[in-house]
């Protein structure tokens, strides 16, 4: 069987040999990846809820000075890129390696042989491609696809059931993978939560309610 497989013809030969439709299912998802974005979801709602919640306290009403407007709307968009940032990294499917003629075929000859007599593959390992493909770095046995080559740490994760490039570790806040495509929005999350903590800190310190000028004129009416 050749491995290389990069033309259309040796692409129809591989299908007609065995359909992507005939290929076994994806793995299922581990119940990691269902149960912890809850916990994700719970940290970054709640912290935008309170950051917005105090910040709005104190800078909304005919006595809120410029600065906390300012906070005011820096605080909701801290809030906004931090749900968006979320919303990506839990179904942005970044680094995904998905089934397609390129990345399926060619199948190699020990893994065709078990599709064929429908055997089991958990006793196959990975399978090296061969050196001069960028296409085909190694063969996953579980995904049934090729992994590409340079692309970064190629990783299957136990939990997402699925292949990722450029793997930089499987989140448990989050229940997903964060790789080189998503990485952007997972230190954009943690930014904004320190951003919108000291955002509300200066909301509060620059309140009316703490203002030495207010104190003295209520001391003065009195």
């Amino acid at each position: 069987c050749d491995m290389v497989g990069d033309t259309d013809e040796e692409f129809a030969e591989n299908e007609r040999r065995f359909p992507l439709a005939d290929l076994p299912e994806m793995p299922g998802r581990g119940g990691a990846f269902w149960t912890e974005p809850l916990m994700g979801v719970c940290v970054v709602g709640v912290l935008c809820t309170i950051l917005v919640a105090v910040t709005s306290g104190v800078s909304i009403g005919p006595e809120a000075t410029q600065p906390q407007q300012i906070a005011l709307a820096l605080v909701w968009a801290e809030a906004a890129i931090a749900v968006v940032s979320t919303a990506y990294l839990l179904w942005g499917n970044a680094g995904v390696v998905h089934r397609s003629e390129q990345t399926c075929y060619p199948i190699p000859p020990e893994v065709e042989e078990c599709l064929r007599r429908s055997k089991s593959l958990d006793n196959l390992k990975n399978i090296p491609g061969p050196q001069d493909s960028p296409l085909q770095g190694s063969y996953c046995v579980r995904c049934l696809l090729w992994r590409p080559r340079n692309e970064g740490k190629v990783h299957h994760c136990n939990v997402c059931q699925r292949c990722v490039t450029g793997f930089d570790h499987h989140c448990g806040v989050f229940g997903r993978c964060i790789v080189r495509a998503n990485m952007p929005c997972f230190m954009a999350n943690i930014g904004m939560m320190f951003a919108g903590m000291v955002t509300a800190m200066v909301a509060v310190m620059t309140s009316s309610a703490i203002n030495p000028e207010k104190f003295e004129i209520e001391s003065n009416g009195g």
